[in-house]
């Protein structure tokens, strides 16, 4: 879709000027070959396709999602990588996404900055912005997504009893990255992993040929790993010894923490060797932490594992 406005409202710059200066032409370069023929400037953007599309959306909360006095632009690209994150984990390739703003923000300032983290992520992943709404109200950011099928759609209901169980890298970047931000209201080494988080879209794509099933764990390892195993209908034996985490923090911080955008899947042990020979070429690390079983419950060391924690969106 285009950029529509409310025409009741009054913005102290003009919606169209809006869209014209900050919210046109990000992108565009990388359009014609995701076969996007059409994107910002008419009633809906036309991708061209010949196979399955997969879609996702996310939404982004002042206060809830990001923290107040947060630069719009790390706002903007947080929320990107958010949606885009969930590609990642079914193996697709990007092809755009779409963008609606709510904001009660109207300066030069703001959208120059918002505008920036837009153009960031456009540039780090190789996708334009193909349209999307803006309002004025309360500030949230919500994106839209759009990819293909690369090659095996991984889904969460796939994993078979004896499959490994691995993780795409360390725990606990994002909250570590949150506290520091919070502390020091700036980016650095630190705070980057939760104002400028990673979708791994190349290590999703990678993994799809070899895995049974994936999710990625934005919203805690525990919890993600919960829709995991609800999803295949079965459990999960965790060693604690296998799980990579950030030092500065307990394990149990980092199963249990949000914003870490990395990705637990399942592997067929038949798959196993292949595809730890295939990550050690690309340079993608690979954790292989524990193991399905039967039992519908999740065990760290032995013991299980309560479920309910994690992100809460409510």
């Amino acid at each position: 879709m285009s950029f529509y406005f409310l025409s009741n409202i009054c913005f102290y710059i003009s919606e169209f000027n809006i869209i014209e200066k900050y919210l046109s032409n990000i992108g565009t370069s990388f359009n014609k070959k995701n076969k996007v023929l059409k994107g910002v400037g008419d009633d809906a953007s036309v991708i061209s396709l010949q196979k399955n599309l997969i879609i996702s959306t996310d939404t982004s909360v002042e206060g809830v999602h990001f923290p107040k006095g947060i630069k719009p632009e790390y706002a903007a690209y947080r929320a990107c990588v958010t949606a885009l994150s969930d590609l990642a984990a079914m193996g697709s390739h990007p092809l755009a996404f779409q963008l609606s703003l709510s904001t009660r923000e109207n300066n030069h300032k703001f959208f120059s900055s918002f505008k920036k983290g837009l153009i960031d992520f456009s540039n780090d992943y190789k996708v334009g912005l193909t349209g999307g709404d803006l309002v004025r109200g309360q500030y949230q950011v919500s994106v839209t997504v759009i990819g293909k099928q690369h090659s095996k759609i991984l889904h969460r209901n796939n994993s078979s009893v004896g499959d490994i169980l691995c993780l795409s890298g360390q725990l606990g970047n994002g909250l570590l990255g949150m506290q520091n931000f919070k502390k020091f209201k700036r980016k650095n080494n630190v705070s980057s992993a939760y104002l400028k988080p990673k979708a791994l879209i190349d290590y999703g794509k990678t993994i799809a040929d070899f895995a049974s099933s994936a999710i990625d764990i934005s919203d805690g390892f525990i919890q993600d790993l919960g829709h995991l195993s609800k999803a295949s209908n079965l459990g999960f034996e965790l060693s604690s010894s296998s799980i990579p985490y950030n030092s500065n923090l307990s394990l149990k911080q980092c199963l249990n923490c949000g914003d870490d955008y990395q990705l637990i899947f399942t592997v067929p042990k038949k798959n196993i060797q292949s595809l730890t020979k295939k990550m050690r070429k690309k340079k993608f690390q690979i954790y292989q932490v524990g193991t399905s079983i039967k039992t519908k419950n999740i065990f760290l060391d032995g013991k299980i594992t309560l479920l309910n924690k994690g992100y809460k969106h409510f």
